[in-house]
């Protein structure tokens, strides 16, 4: 088909506790926010097609062809509370009768002020009002990824790909996990819908922030992959990717990235888009806390605790078409 649509953006970003035109980055309940301040912000997606043609399944005929997919975000709010948010991803595809490359590049970046007031004075007529501000990172990712699958025949692929990840606030300095397999892969053949699922093994190097006496740096490990899309409609499609990886030396440590989105085209060059993403790690990172008694007092020793094991993030966007 000529006519151009929107292309889904995968997402990969924290939960917002308030929503702008794209929502970014996830803000403690006490990061010092509240009713009142003023809020701006800009948020857009930019489509760049360097070849007409199908973004997601290539032809049986014909000369590669090659699509990128920008997206841009920017929170600002400022006034009785301030945070400050910065997102950015891209992704570039080249789709070929013999096989797909892909490049998937992200980064956030999430500022909190905090802000605390205090009255200072002889009495209630007679004080002056203090305030303390202090810039706090709440939300830091970034990462790029790579993958290639080969078509071995109308059903069956074989991938490889690697890719880099750095989350400090989720307790790993970096992760590189490099991959190889194969799998199977269903649909008519045109862009109204496929599904391709693959197996293989991966090799996993991980610096944590807070190391772990009882986990290797690195590691041998296996891989589960899904990815579907489809074309609801002409103006409608959807595209879901699920990703399971298991260390094959420590069996209960096993992660999920799990992403759906939607996307509606409103207009020849414009289109909405929601995206859902949760991520799962069975066997978090630890960090380092401080001992305090009951009675608050600090006990001078620190403890290992595991962060959380859940992460989820839900983004609402514009796409834009040129």
């Amino acid at each position: 088909m000529n006519d151009r649509r929107p292309v889904p953006i995968l997402a990969a970003l924290c939960t917002l506790l308030s929503v702008p035109l794209s929502l970014h980055g996830q803000l403690p309940s006490d990061s010092g926010l509240a009713p009142g301040g003023e809020l701006g912000s800009v948020g857009f997606a930019t489509l760049t097609e360097l070849s007409s043609g199908d973004q997601g399944v290539a032809q049986d005929t014909g000369a590669p062809e090659w699509s990128n997919v920008t997206e841009l975000s920017f929170l600002l709010s400022g006034g009785n509370a301030g945070a400050s948010s910065l997102g950015l991803r891209n992704s570039l595809r080249r789709v070929a009768p013999d096989g797909e490359f892909r490049v998937d590049l992200t980064a956030l970046r999430t500022d909190a002020i905090r802000s605390q007031r205090t009255a200072e004075g002889a009495g209630p007529d007679d004080f002056i009002v203090r305030e303390d501000r202090e810039r706090e990172r709440t939300v830091e990712r970034y990462g790029v990824q790579f993958r290639y699958d080969r078509r071995l025949s109308d059903r069956f692929f074989a991938f490889g790909g690697s890719g880099w990840d750095r989350n400090l606030l989720g307790g790993f300095e970096h992760r590189t996990v490099t991959s190889i397999g194969a799998g199977n892969r269903w649909g008519p053949g045109g862009e109204e819908w496929r599904i391709r699922v693959g197996y293989g093994v991966t090799y996993t190097v991980q610096r944590d922030v807070t190391p772990d006496p009882e986990r290797d740096d690195s590691f041998a490990g296996a891989r589960l992959t899904l990815d579907y899309e489809h074309q609801i409609s002409e103006s409608t499609t959807t595209e879901t990717n699920w990703i399971i990886d298991g260390n094959a030396q420590r069996t209960r440590d096993f992660r999920g990235d799990f992403s759906t989105s939607l996307t509606t085209s409103l207009a020849s060059r414009l289109g909405f888009q929601t995206t859902v993403q949760i991520l799962w790690d069975n066997d978090p990172p630890l960090e380092r806390l401080s001992l305090v008694a009951p009675s608050g007092e600090s006990l001078q020793e620190d403890v290992l605790v595991p962060l959380r094991r859940l992460d989820h993030s839900v983004s609402l966007g514009l796409v834009f078409t040129l």
